[in-house]
């Protein structure tokens, strides 16, 4: 009675065949190209697409954005001369971009909002 046996009522048996590695190695590769296609269509199922918040908010003033969003947390101005309004959350802990507001102008009228999501 060999070691093995003394766990288990039956011997364990090996799988012996001249074809194990191939299909090994087949399985092996139909598990990472599923994995790699996975991970593809999650990547692109996060297409960033603007709301229509932001689509309505576009050339914009000064005034109608602030009458909208409130008092800028950050003013700025760009190389190129533009200004951008930074809009932060009062209620974040951890300091990170999450849910900021970027609205950028471009003489007095709106050209680009981004949401940090």
């Amino acid at each position: 009675m060999s070691f093995y046996n003394f766990f288990t009522r039956f011997p364990q048996i090996l799988w012996k065949t001249t074809r194990s590695f191939p299909v090994c190695k087949t399985i092996m590769l139909l598990m990472i190209v599923a994995l790699l296609a996975s991970c593809t269509f999650f990547k692109s199922s996060k297409e960033k697409t603007q709301t229509p918040m932001e689509n309505a908010m576009i050339s914009m003033t000064e005034e109608e954005v602030r009458k909208k969003l409130g008092e800028p947390n950050i003013v700025s101005v760009t190389p190129e001369n533009k200004i951008i309004w930074t809009y932060r959350p009062s209620w974040k802990i951890m300091p990170d971009n999450k849910d900021t507001v970027y609205v950028e102008f471009d003489n007095g009228k709106v050209v680009k909002i981004i949401k940090v999501r």
